[in-house]
């Protein structure tokens, strides 16, 4: 089958079985329909336009998360949002003993606002709810957590390359 919308081929599988039966209300036996679409997607969720200019481990790590996601992994897509986040600090060589301390680095060193970085928290507690409460979130609070790390990685690493051909602004000295 086709996606109208994105046009990405899949394909399509149903299934019903006698264990998954239920009556209605007239005695009618009604069939619970078990439909999985290869490669899987959430809908609306589309990858990251621009993805190239990733450094390669935080792509790999972006489309590890992104399948976690569209193949409703909750837990590992939790862990990998958190990861995302790491990798973003490590990258930049942002400084501290844990997470939370890199990234309050990022703000010293002008990556991030000290807005940004509050909602960096709120992933870093996503994630770290994931992976040692093993905690699930739900799908909206992944698709929100997942909308903000590709915001950051937009605005550190492809926004940075996609306008480098943008006209500079020049230092004429006066105010």
């Amino acid at each position: 089958m086709q996606c109208l919308g994105c046009r990405k081929l899949s394909f399509r599988k149903e299934q019903t079985n006698s264990e998954d039966s239920v009556e209605d209300e007239g005695g009618e036996t009604l069939y619970v329909l078990h439909e999985e679409l290869y490669p899987s997607r959430v809908a609306g969720r589309h990858e990251l336009s621009d993805a190239k200019f990733l450094p390669f481990p935080i792509l790999q790590i972006y489309q590890e998360t992104y399948y976690a996601i569209c193949n409703k992994q909750p837990i590992l897509a939790g862990i990998g949002i958190r990861t995302l986040v790491e990798a973003v600090c490590k990258e930049k060589a942002a400084q501290g003993k844990n997470l939370e301390d890199k990234i309050d680095s990022l703000v010293k060193i002008g990556v991030l606002t000290s807005d940004g970085a509050d909602i960096l928290h709120s992933l870093r507690i996503l994630g770290n709810l994931a992976a040692h409460e093993i905690r699930p979130h739900s799908e909206k609070t992944l698709s929100v957590a997942m909308d903000v790390v590709e915001h950051l990685l937009r605005g550190v690493y492809i926004l940075p390359k996609v306008a480098a051909n943008l006209p500079k602004r020049k230092d004429s000295g006066a105010p």
